[in-house]
């Protein structure tokens, strides 16, 4: 399918308005279920006692989100080589780690996975009416509890909530909405980001698609001028060919002289693109290319030679020349994508 440029801004808008995708892991009977249950305000889930029965990923759309209850990993039901290949949960944008006690060394691992693949986490500690002892303040108990998480866990730095997503009690939800809204807009800004850069990419290969199609076609009528010596060129080339091809190459890419100015590409290839804006900076380059292709071809001295060796070297100099200029013309059109996506993201 083709992507012209307003159906590129229209894929963008639309995914804009995706939902976050949040899912939940922890272990058996640790509270998943009840505590998208209490995000929800109804009884979406069904909740299990002491046990994991949860036996899909199941999808709760709410507002924005779409809260994914994924069944226990590691568990007798889904081994962990199993979870992966049957749930795909980096597919996933934010994830929510429930647990009532000390995490299992699976839901370590897990939380390991998903974090060196760059996804965020919460970690929600659920069931805090039983946490607390006489003899420490809530404070205390809850640093106990953190510390004994970041040794698990092996970082200092994380996000944990406190909760009691009982019906009856319901204790810290309101901080957690919280949490995953701060989250939420940081997953869908990175989402968005991503799929952007895929879509410009394939863009950009479409246009580049098309323009190696006016190269080609420029190379080949340069092979019918090959008998019009160009004057301080050692090769038989129109320049207006190659000045025609060029300005073709740069629409194609929307590039203009500001764009190359503003760049960070390298010296050389800014220089290359803006003596391509003008007939003198041509002749330059087809010196240039003409200099290159001698040191390795037959053809020196295109005008004094037979026609059929100067119809080729037209056509040998225009599609290099072309194929160069397009490549930098690229180049340019990726970088100063990249940046206004860059950009965007910040914001």
């Amino acid at each position: 399918m083709s992507i012209d440029n307003e159906m590129l801004k229209k894929k963008l808008a639309e995914f804009a308005q995706e939902k976050v995708n949040i899912a939940f892991f922890g272990p058996p009977g640790s509270g998943k279920s009840s505590t998208i249950n209490a995000l929800c305000g109804a009884e979406v889930v069904t909740v299990g006692v002491n046990t994991d029965t949860t036996l899909e990923a199941k999808v709760i759309e709410h507002g924005e989100v779409a809260f994914i209850d994924l069944p226990g990993y590691g568990t007798s039901k889904f081994p962990q080589k199993d979870f992966f290949i049957k749930f795909n949960p980096l597919q996933y944008d934010l994830f929510i780690c429930v647990f009532d006690g000390k995490l299992r060394k699976s839901d370590t691992e897990f939380f390991q996975v998903i974090t060196k693949a760059g996804k965020p986490c919460i970690f929600v500690r659920n069931k805090i009416d039983e946490i607390y002892d006489e003899d420490k303040t809530t404070d205390q108990s809850q640093d106990i509890i953190r510390q004994d998480l970041a040794g698990q866990i092996g970082k200092e730095d994380f996000s944990l909530i406190f909760i009691c997503a009982r019906g009856d009690m319901l204790t810290g939800i309101e901080e957690l909405q919280n949490s995953i809204i701060s989250q939420m807009y940081a997953a869908r800004k990175e989402k968005y980001y991503m799929a952007a850069k895929v879509l410009t990419e394939e863009y950009l290969q479409e246009k580049k698609e098309l323009a190696m199609k006016c190269v080609s076609k420029s190379a080949k009528y340069a092979a019918f001028n090959g008998l019009n010596p160009l004057i301080g060129v050692d090769a038989a080339i129109d320049a207006a060919i190659i000045y025609n091809m060029y300005e073709n190459i740069r629409k194609h890419f929307d590039i203009n002289e500001k764009m190359v100015v503003d760049s960070i590409l390298t010296i050389t290839t800014k220089n290359f693109l803006l003596k391509g804006m003008s007939k003198k900076g041509i002749t330059i380059i087809l010196q240039s290319i003409t200099k290159k292709l001698a040191s390795k071809s037959v053809f020196k001295y295109i005008p004094l030679v037979g026609q059929a060796t100067a119809v080729c070297a037209g056509y040998k100099i225009v599609k290099e020349a072309g194929e160069e200029y397009l490549i930098a013309c690229y180049q340019a059109a990726q970088e100063n994508m990249l940046r206004r996506l860059n950009a965007k993201k910040q914001t």
